[in-house]
């Protein structure tokens, strides 16, 4: 019985459209392409794929990574993100906006160099050091959110990375001045605890599959760990710390899903200037909310 796909012939296929700005969620629906669950086994199963389709990604970027690039640092560029950093500006965000390094070329400077990325963390520390304090006061609504992580297994130490949330030092705060929250919280841990007891022990192929099928539609690893059945945040880190391949594939995925959000923002301007043109073809007027 012969493969269903000539495997060698279709990966070629596949890194082709991919750098030739195919997603693999759009790609599986085309006639001749494998769903994108078998691209992820055959790059979990050959690391020489999942490198080729790791560059296919890049190049589709405007990267075009190749033993002969060379360094992409930028000093002036570098020093004007460290001081838009600095002055409180996020990474996260920064690395979404056009005049700045997205996050594949900042990855490179810092691995390039390591004196960047050490200012960098600098910088980062003394902004969020100097900046204004957001949570000085308590927020209910924010403070039952926590408890509920926490009673579902997240631990502290991943919540305080969602910068929608208070650090380790205002939650202190807070306990200090709400004791029914501080007591509170101390159920939810002992919750939590059951609740991660309850998770999955070790990475699963159908397990693998749902992470990556979520992260390349957008959603980011702290988002994925909270869907039903699924492990904490912690153990999903730890397993990109243990599994080079996970880690290689999560990486992969990261940059779909990134990818994805920006296709999504485009054609939501887009679509936004098509109502602000027939309005103003007719007179009238709009709104975002349109």
């Amino acid at each position: 019985m012969h493969p269903p796909y000539p495997r060698a012939e279709t990966m070629t296929r596949v890194c082709e459209a991919v750098e030739g700005s195919w997603r693999l969620e759009d790609l599986q629906t085309r006639p001749g392409f494998p769903h994108r669950t078998t691209i992820y086994a055959w790059a979990r199963q050959d690391p020489h794929f999942a490198q080729r389709l790791k560059y296919a990604r890049e190049w589709r970027r405007g990267m075009k990574v190749s033993a002969t690039a060379g360094p992409v640092f930028d000093a002036e560029q570098a020093q004007a993100f460290l001081l838009a950093v600095r002055r409180g500006g996020t990474i996260v965000k920064l690395v979404q906006r056009p005049e700045w390094p997205d996050r594949v070329r900042l990855n490179r400077w810092k691995a390039e160099r390591p004196d960047f990325a050490a200012a960098l963390a600098a910088a980062a520390l003394a902004a969020r050091k100097t900046g204004p304090r957001k949570w000085a006061r308590y927020d209910e609504d924010v403070a039952d959110e926590i408890i509920r992580r926490v009673a579902f297994g997240e631990l502290i130490r991943d919540i305080e990375t969602d910068r929608t949330v208070p650090v380790r030092i205002d939650l202190a705060r807070w306990k200090a001045m709400r004791p029914d929250f501080a007591e509170a919280l101390r159920v939810a841990k002992l919750n939590g605890q059951y609740h991660r007891s309850r998770q999955p022990r070790r990475l699963t192929p159908t397990l693998f599959d749902h992470i990556l099928t979520r992260m390349t539609a957008g959603a980011t690893l702290l988002e994925v760990s909270r869907d039903p059945g699924l492990p904490s945040y912690a153990t999903l880190m730890a397993w990109q710390r243990q599994g080079p391949e996970f880690a290689q594939m999560l990486a992969w995925a990261r940059e779909e899903g990134q990818w994805a959000r920006g296709l999504d923002e485009v054609a939501r301007v887009d679509a936004l200037a098509g109502v602000v043109r027939r309005c103003s073809t007719s007179g009238g007027a709009v709104s975002e909310a349109d």
